[in-house]
């Protein structure tokens, strides 16, 4: 077996040398020179003292982080542990009798050991990841006919013929097949190995160092070619479409095969250039802005980005137990709460007559609650959006209108949908098509005002926004929470569901644009973070990489129909907002993991509650 530097047995040795080093230099520090020990005294407390720190540091979960990949979070928590460690020993010095003299070590030496232990554990961390960087690069850069691992997509007729050609190149390596058919899953095609379904496409990526993915899928069997594409886009190998011989000679020139819903616009010079960036906008500042649903996850968390500079007025249901409890808000004079309801047009008239911009993101949301209140979910959705409507529709003041619709409009597959991308809403059979139906009822009444009344509206569709201070039922929030709490996560069906994650900060500064540009008005557009695509197997894994646990992935049936892939095209986004997300998926996924540690006690008091309210029904 060859040997392995950046191994977790090296690094337990590396650090035990570290401390029995730091312990040894402290005594000489702290006694002029001189070990304030007997030689079997000293070596036994050596022991004991590099044991227990290395048993510290285990239950604290630093065997888990692979120095050549350590960062701040990863350094303040070495910091953390080392810190603890030692001032559980100065507690235990103190509580000893003064009777017992042997074993017992003096604060300043323990003192002294902790900063010396604490140095050198970050700065062997900081090298392991500095020299690893070094050979990294050198590793990376450009050389002649260097070993490629290829992945094939398609253990059919082309891929079997392409594998047999790729086994004679001494330079190529092929990794295996995927195919989704279960009659070839475990033969071997070719010589090569089919490794299961597309939807291992993520895991075998990572786990055998693939460099190359190929896809060869016949035309018939195409139905998976847009998740592939999600999941390529987002994983740090080159890919490539094969099309057949057929396809080929039908294309015009030859060589481009349209595949997916992939597009380019053309604007009217007939260039397929993108178009020039709108400059214009106007500040936010001084205006009167009615938020309703304002006590809510992006309700609150726009209104924080606005109420500096404007007078803000947050109208919801109650605002107790709400995300925005957990925002500066909550206790700020200069923002207005009411609490009423969004069917009383009596309650929404004054308010919405003094407002210059109404933010509409009042809604009853969760796929869970829909479907379990499916009247509620339509009369509250759309009637909602028309009492608004009907409450601004002569109002002088009125500058932008904005109105929340959803991206289960576009129905349960929708990769790279584009703002007039035909929507498909499922069957009224299914109750949590209610939803759906609702926004998009509500997107057209919203047109209309805009054509025949002229009012300056804007419509978002949210793609899977996520972040801290999220209350609702979600993914995320759902995901963490177990994991932290130790309970199994469930993942409905296979896990192989798609989704764009954006962070709300990120979403925010989209909201700020439709608020600012004067080309927003009229338009509607998707907001997500086609960067952060990844299965919802994956996203429970990543969650529990950053949460250090280690409980079961449970994979259940879902109770309502799924939604197969959910990725935005922000084309239009760029071109008119100029928007482009920028947080990366772990980092906000770091973010709002933290967040939830933080607040464990809040949801531990919800979760009680609702049971005792369950076991006394």
């Amino acid at each position: 077996m060859s040997y392995d530097p950046y191994s977790r047995t090296n690094q337990q040795m590396l650090e035990g040398a570290v401390v029995g080093v730091s312990f040894s230099l402290a005594c000489l520090i702290c006694t002029a020179g001189r070990i304030p020990y007997p030689g079997n005294q000293f070596w036994a407390i050596l022991f004991v003292l590099v044991a227990g720190r290395l048993v510290w540091n285990y239950g604290f979960g630093l065997h888990r982080i692979r120095w050549r990949y350590i960062g701040l979070h990863d350094a303040f928590h070495t910091g953390r542990a080392y810190l603890t460690f030692s001032v559980l020993l100065l507690i235990i010095q103190l509580a000893l009798p003064a009777s017992i003299t042997i074993g017992r070590i003096s604060p300043a030496i323990i003192t002294v050991e902790f900063l010396l232990s604490l140095v050198g554990a970050l700065g062997v961390r900081g090298l392991r990841r500095y020299i690893y960087e070094i050979k990294s690069r050198k590793a990376d850069a450009p050389q002649q006919e260097q070993l490629r691992r290829v992945l094939l997509i398609g253990a059919g007729t082309m891929g079997a013929a392409v594998a047999r050609d790729m086994a004679k190149d001494r330079f190529i390596q092929i990794v295996g097949f995927l195919d989704d058919d279960p009659r070839k899953q475990g033969s071997v095609v070719s010589g090569a190995k089919v490794l299961g379904p597309t939807s291992m496409l993520t895991e075998i990526t990572r786990t055998q160092k693939v460099d190359s993915v190929l896809i060869y899928i016949s035309p018939a069997a195409r139905g998976s070619f847009n998740r592939l594409v999600a999941l390529l886009d987002n994983l740090p190998v080159t890919s490539k479409f094969v099309p057949t011989i057929t396809e080929i000679l039908n294309s015009k020139d030859g060589l481009h095969l349209n595949a997916g819903n992939s597009r380019v616009q053309v604007n009217g010079n007939g260039a397929g250039a993108k178009a020039a960036v709108v400059e214009q906008r106007t500040d936010i500042r001084n205006k009167t802005i009615l938020i309703t649903g304002g006590a809510g996850f992006i309700g609150s968390s726009l209104a924080e980005r606005l109420a500096e500079h404007n007078e803000v007025i947050l109208f919801d249901r109650f605002f107790h137990d709400q995300p925005i409890v957990f925002s500066p808000l909550y206790n700020n004079p200069k923002v207005r709460k009411i609490e009423g309801d969004i069917l009383d047009a009596n309650a929404l008239g004054s308010l919405a007559q003094q407002a210059n911009i109404v933010v509409h993101a009042a809604a009853i949301v969760g796929v869970g609650r829909v479907c379990s209140y499916p009247r509620e979910t339509l009369e509250t959705n759309f009637v909602g959006a028309l009492q608004v409507l009907k409450a601004l529709e002569k109002s002088p003041r009125l500058e932008r209108f904005l109105y929340f619709s959803t991206s289960e409009v576009f129905g349960v597959n929708s990769f790279r949908v584009h703002e007039d991308t035909p929507t498909a809403v499922g069957s009224a059979a299914e109750a949590r098509w209610s939803y759906a139906i609702a926004k998009l009822a509500g997107e057209h009444l919203v047109k209309a005002y805009h054509r025949q009344a002229g009012m300056p509206v804007v419509t978002v569709r949210p793609f899977n926004v996520f972040g801290p201070r999220r209350l609702g039922a979600h993914a995320v929030q759902a995901f963490v929470l177990n994991s932290l709490r130790g309970i199994p996560i469930e993942v409905h069906g296979d896990g192989s569901q798609i989704r764009s994650w954006c962070y709300i900060e990120d979403f925010c500064n989209a909201l700020l644009e439709m608020l600012a540009r004067p080309r927003a008005i009229g338009e509607d557009f998707n907001i997500g973070n086609p960067k952060n695509t990844i299965t919802i197997y994956e996203l429970a894994r990543m969650v529990l990489e950053l949460t250090g646990r280690e409980v079961p992935i449970v994979l259940t049936e879902s109770p309502y129909p799924d939604i197969e892939i959910r990725v935005p095209s922000l084309e239009k986004a760029k071109q008119i907002l100029d928007y482009e997300p920028h947080y990366d998926l772990r980092h906000a996924l770091q973010l709002t993991t933290d967040w939830y540690k933080e607040n464990l006690d809040f949801f531990e008091k919800k979760l009680e509650q609702s049971f005792v309210v369950s076991a006394n029904r």
